[in-house]
This record gives C-alpha cells, structure tokens and sequence, in this order.
C-alpha cells in the first residue's frame, strides 16, 4: 500500500500494531478513568490515528468523532470501526487547525498530539474553542526533553515536555484537575532503545501474550503499577482541564 504525504511511514507502522501497544492502551485506560460516571457523552478526538481510542470511547456509551490529517490513519481506523462493529464513532481527515464543527463537544481529548505541532500553543488554543465552558479536556504528551531521541526524530516531534510546560502551555486558558507522570518503569527502555540504540521500541513483540507471555506479563506489571501510583517521573505526562470561561 502506498502511503499518502501527510502519513509518516513510521508512525503508520507504529499505528499497525496499536492494538498491542500496552504502553498506549494502559494510558487510554487512565483517560477512560477521568471520565468515570460521565454518561453519553459527545466526544473529539483530535489526532485520532488507527481509532483505538475512539472506539473505545465509543463502546462506553459516548458518540466519538475522530480526526486526524493523514487519510492513511482515518483509513485504519474506519477498518477497526468495521471489524469491532461499534457505533456512535465516526472518522474525519481534518487537521486540528482545519478543522470546523457546527457545535462543541462535552469533551476533547489529544493523546499524543501537541508535540507533532509546532506551535502547540495556538493548537491547544483551537481545542478549547471546540470544547463547552463546562466541558473537559484530555492531554497526553510525550515527557522529558532529556529523553528526545530516535522515536521523536522518526515520529516528527519538535519536542518533549515537562509538567512545567505543560503547565505553562494549559494553564492561562483552563483550570487544571489532573497532571501527572506515566511510565516511570519504562524509562530505562526509552533511554535504551530511542538515546543509545536508536532504534525503534519493540512494541508489537514485548505485548504479544502469545509469543513472548513472560515479558507481556511483566510489561503489564509494570505499566499497571504505573497507572495506580503516579510517580514524580515518567514518559508521558496525562492531564485533564476544564475551561477557564466555565467559572
């Protein structure tokens, strides 16, 4: 399959095995926990990739609408939509900038998204204008600049963050409820493979239960532990704000 210019091939490789990426979906699940007792929910997801996410969300309860700029991810995405057979989840090619909607959604969430962005600030200013005064919104990015290496190159990120600036980039328009570190257990991974090696995380060998069941195992250990005790470092950084305007 030949990709089209807005996908990078690495990141689309990435996406293929999404499915067994327990790093990402532990992630999701704190994000599923943020929204814990919210009912029925109409829900962006910006910067959708293959859809995992959404359908997820979507399999909730909520009615998920998810973008992305790369027809190749919004392509994936509709094929999991067709092969899991969940509703309410639609898929648009739209950029965060491009992107226009009749209406404003209960919640947005951007998993890893902002650092692919140059100017992240007037991105983040777009996602809270697409979002109701009392809506939430949902951020995970990639933590710690002393960390960027191979992955970010071959990824197309301009950076990595700490709480700090990401503190600084959400706080003048929302009210943060929750900012914490994730991945602690795998920083020496990421030091390892993306700084020293410089070659790609083994994500679809060290999730497959059936091939490698004793690493799976630890992964999960490891990244399980991750999500219940939040610790002062980690890869990413997870954060959920409201609007400022809501008060």
């Amino acid at each position: 399959m030949s990709l089209s210019t807005a996908t990078n091939p690495y990141q689309y490789d990435d996406l293929l095995v999404r499915s067994q990426d327990l790093y990402a979906n532990t992630k999701y699940q704190i994000l599923h926990r943020h929204l814990k007792g919210q009912k029925n929910l109409h829900i962006l997801n910006a910067g959708c990739g293959s859809g995992e996410l959404s359908l997820q969300l979507a399999a909730a309860g909520h009615r998920v609408l998810g973008i992305d700029p790369s027809p190749d991810y919004i392509h994936l995405a509709r094929l999991n939509a067709e092969q899991t057979g969940v509703e309410n989840c639609s898929f648009v090619v739209s950029s965060i900038e491009d992107f226009d909607a009749d209406e404003t959604f209960d919640c947005v969430v951007a998993t890893d998204v902002l650092e692919h962005i140059d100017d992240d600030v007037t991105a983040f200013e777009k996602l809270v204008r697409l979002v109701k005064p009392d809506g939430i919104i949902l951020i995970t990015v990639p933590a710690g600049q002393w960390l960027f290496g191979f992955h970010d190159e071959a990824l197309g990120h301009y950076r990595r963050y700490s709480r700090g600036q990401l503190r600084k980039l959400v706080s003048p328009l929302c009210r943060i409820e929750a900012l914490r570190y994730f991945g602690f257990s795998l920083i020496p991974v990421c030091y390892l493979y993306s700084k020293l090696l410089r070659k790609p995380y083994p994500v679809g060998e060290s999730g497959d239960s059936k091939k490698n069941p004793v690493v799976a195992l630890t992964l999960r250990s490891m990244l399980g532990l991750d999500r219940l005790v939040p610790l002062p470092l980690g890869t990413s950084l997870i954060l959920k704000a409201t609007p400022r305007r809501a008060a």
